[in-house]
């Protein structure tokens, strides 16, 4: 089915017709729009591939049993260790995480230094690359280990109600990871620099006060060392938010168009869109732990990928399996939430800022990252958390 859906996407936005249409809405050139179009159409063939090659070696490693052998090898090594299922579950999983690197690594290295460098977007260096799976790698142990221990621990000691204790555990680690991102995690992989005096941050600090936005610290990222594509964010849980900038972003548009895009990210946090996605989020990580308890003692829940009995691991294992086939079917649901939102923040930074200068600010950013400003209507529902480019300029400048 996204077979089909990328191939229907991919002929919509090569229509001669409708490339036509977007140049004239737009004023994008033809050589740019062939270059939008080269770029999405290798995305999405990329894409594909990915998507074919990681279904193919999870087939071949089911069929051989890989399952099975692998819960097998965890339980003998981890008794080397220590006794207990949170051994055997870390292992597990320890195991599971190198294997399934033997193809993500090669698909990352092709994606950033194929595609992304054939079309001038890739500035990361091979050392950086690998410096960043390291650090992704031992970060993802550290975090993923703890979490996974809680949450055997829980399955393992707190009788049938175990699934409310491990919902949760898992959104409490979820407000944590948010909370000490900006300040712990980010830097280890960027580094941020307070934004200097001068145009840009009198705009952002006078945008804050009018939006009553508990704005702290306003960074700039050195995006700019693996890619040229350029976004601004906010971050913060608790108290005051930090705004980041990328170099960019910051270096591809002028101060008021950078606070046209912030309008627009303030319009999320003021809309409260922030935090009903994360109540959404929360919501659904109960079901699924609801779910999975009623799925946990069943045996061939287990057996139908291999495993030989029941464990706390091959339930989170297999349970995340079917459900990310099951959430294929939801996602038009939540990507037109999504999508309602973004026209919801545009209307909001209109209001602030000129709609005509966050127009400008969008096109930027289409230059700058060659974004295809065309998608199929279905392809678009099921993908796309921002409106296509055509649609969502021509409903800007409705407003302005």
């Amino acid at each position: 089915m996204e077979t089909i859906l990328s191939f229907i996407n991919r002929l919509y936005f090569q229509n001669p017709e409708r490339q036509k249409e977007a140049s004239e809405v737009l004023g994008i050139s033809t050589s740019d729009l062939e270059k939008a179009s080269s770029y999405s159409k290798d995305k999405q063939s990329f894409g594909l591939i990915s998507s074919w090659l990681s279904l193919l070696a999870f087939s071949i490693f089911w069929y051989m049993g890989g399952f099975g052998l692998l819960d097998e090898w965890s339980l003998q090594v981890s008794r080397s260790l220590w006794t207990g299922s949170i051994s055997h579950a870390l292992v597990f999983f320890a195991g599971l995480s190198i294997l399934s690197s033997f193809l993500s690594i090669p698909l990352g290295l092709y994606s950033t230094f194929v595609i992304e460098e054939k079309h001038g977007f890739n500035r990361q260096t091979l050392k950086g690359f690998f410096a960043d799976v390291l650090k992704g790698a031992l970060l993802g142990s550290l975090l993923g280990g703890l979490l996974i221990s809680g949450l055997i621990w829980v399955m393992d000691r707190l009788g049938d109600g175990w699934w409310i204790w491990a919902w949760a555990l898992v959104s409490f680690f979820s407000i944590f990871l948010a909370w000490v991102f900006p300040s712990f995690l980010a830097p280890l992989f960027n580094k941020f620099q307070p934004l200097p005096e001068g145009e840009l941050k009198e705009k952002i600090q006078a945008l804050a006060a009018r939006v009553d936005f508990p704005a702290g610290d306003v960074s700039v990222m050195d995006a700019s060392k693996r890619s040229s594509h350029g976004n601004a964010y906010f971050t913060g849980v608790f108290g005051k938010k930090k705004i980041v900038l990328f170099d960019t972003l910051v270096q591809a548009m002028t101060p008021t168009q950078v606070s046209a895009v912030l309008a627009h990210e303030l319009g999320h946090f003021k809309l409260k869109h922030v935090r009903w996605g994360l109540l959404r989020g929360i919501a659904m990580m109960g079901v699924s732990f609801f779910l999975l308890s009623k799925a946990l003692p069943l045996l061939p829940f287990y057996e139908a990928l291999g495993f030989h009995q029941v464990s706390y691991h091959a339930a989170l294992v297999v349970f995340s399996l079917w459900f990310g086939l099951i959430q294929f079917y939801f996602q038009p649901l939540s990507a037109w939430m999504s999508r309602r939102n973004e026209f919801a923040a545009d209307r909001f930074a209109k209001t602030y800022e000129s709609a005509d200068e966050l127009v400008n600010a969008l096109l930027k950013l289409r230059e700058t990252s060659h974004a295809m400003p065309l998608s199929h209507p279905i392809y678009s529902a099921f993908y796309h958390s921002h409106p296509p480019l055509l649609e969502r300029i021509r409903v800007l400048r409705s407003l302005s």
